[in-house]
């Protein structure tokens, strides 16, 4: 977690511009009728027709004033009123998946289910945070902007923001004594919850920090639905997003996305659906793809896209500093390209023979990084791609 600053102090920017035009225009519509009606009732007044001809005047201007009002209340309504159109509702737990059993520690599932419970925060979205943050508290408990614990709060996140000290990203020096004491989180606003219940609040038990991040993630939307939202609050950044929608997803059954936000349709072949966060939000850059930052850009190369999309469903393709064209050509059973079936690898001659690599979907197309489309999905029965398929096809 990275809050630049208090989380609650934000509007989404959708919902203040939204606001700001429906009250800019409804001053002008005011304005322009309230001037028109006193230079029509001047007009009016000074003719022979008399009083009914200004009550029927005013009658009318009242009427548009009323039709005006109606106009901006449907484009409120029509638009979400609190800009929140782009957040659908989310897909709210469900049975573990075999990705999820997997990789999730068996023991921790019951944990996210209990937050799940008591803030109605999807066990998966909490399993993904869990995930992202700290590969399940195995690495960086300590960030290097403060950030502590299994889930990485910010210390004036956790205690709030209110608190006396502290930086514009919220690291702040507090002793452990107040940092946990439940009576100074209430007093400041913080997040941290004390689930155990042995008078603690502390980031460093795993009970608490679960429970936390349920309670943050509830606060900021995600019990309402607005899963995106309340993710992004967590981390104010969009490949965060799509990196813990991305693992939610794949921790439930049947694949279903929470949030609702799908670059392509599932196939039902895992490897090959993983890379749908990236269509459409990825570039090519050759020798990309092989560190973190990269991954969560979106910058690959076509053999580290491939990397990266087995590695997501468990399957280690090797070193990923040194992994390229030649070393996957190498990987897996070869089979005739009649046999090909979704997940194999398809190579390609390109500037040089199998200098291309993708995962075949079927029915003739293949995902992959491209040079002109970061990544995408590619037809082979046809064009470029038909012309430089070499029927190179490795079964991993």
């Amino acid at each position: 977690m990275s809050q630049i600053d208090d989380p609650n102090s934000q509007e989404m920017e959708g919902s203040s511009a939204l606001k700001k035009a429906a009250g800019t225009g409804g001053k002008v519509v005011g304005k322009k009728l309230v001037k028109a009606a006193v230079k029509k009732g001047a007009a009016v007044a000074g003719s022979t027709l008399g009083w009914p001809v200004i009550v029927g005047v005013a009658a009318a201007v009242l009427l548009v004033m009323a039709g005006a009002i109606f106009f901006l209340f449907v484009i409120l309504s029509s638009t979400g009123g609190e800009g929140n159109a782009d957040f659908e509702e989310g897909f709210y737990g469900g049975e573990i998946s075999e990705f999820g059993a997997n990789e999730i520690p068996a023991n921790y599932i019951a944990i996210y289910k209990a937050a799940e419970k008591k803030y109605g925060v999807p066990w998966n979205l909490l399993a993904a945070h869990h995930r992202v943050e700290t590969v399940f508290s195995t690495v960086h408990m300590v960030s290097p902007v403060g950030a502590v614990g299994h889930m990485q709060f910010m210390p004036l996140t956790w205690i709030g923001w209110s608190y006396p000290v502290g930086n514009d990203v919220g690291n702040a020096s507090i002793p452990k004594e107040i940092l946990t004491d439940p009576s100074m989180i209430k007093k400041y606003g913080g997040y941290g919850v004390d689930a155990n219940g042995d008078g603690k609040a502390d980031p460093w038990n795993m009970e608490d920090a679960i429970f936390s991040a349920a309670h943050y993630l509830a606060k900021n939307g995600a019990t309402e639905g607005r899963i995106r939202e309340a993710v992004f609050a967590y981390n104010h950044a969009d490949w965060y997003v799509e990196e813990i929608m991305g693992y939610a997803d794949r921790y439930v059954e049947g694949y279903v996305e929470v949030g609702g936000r799908s670059s392509g349709g599932k196939t039902g072949t895992a490897v090959v659906d993983v890379g749908n966060k990236y269509i459409g939000r990825s570039q090519y850059v050759f020798g990309g793809g092989r560190n973190q930052t990269d991954i969560a850009m979106g910058r690959f190369d076509c053999s580290s896209f491939v990397h990266w999309a087995f590695k997501e469903v468990g399957v280690d393709l090797g070193p990923l500093g040194s992994t390229s064209t030649e070393t996957l050509k190498n990987k897996g059973k070869p089979v005739s390209k009649g046999e090909m079936k979704p997940g194999d690898l398809v190579f390609f001659d390109t500037y040089k023979i199998d200098g291309h690599v993708g995962i075949y979907m079927g029915n003739g197309q293949f995902i992959g990084a491209q040079t002109n489309t970061g990544v995408a999905i590619a037809d082979m029965k046809k064009g470029y791609w038909k012309e430089k398929f070499n029927g190179r096809v490795n079964r991993i």
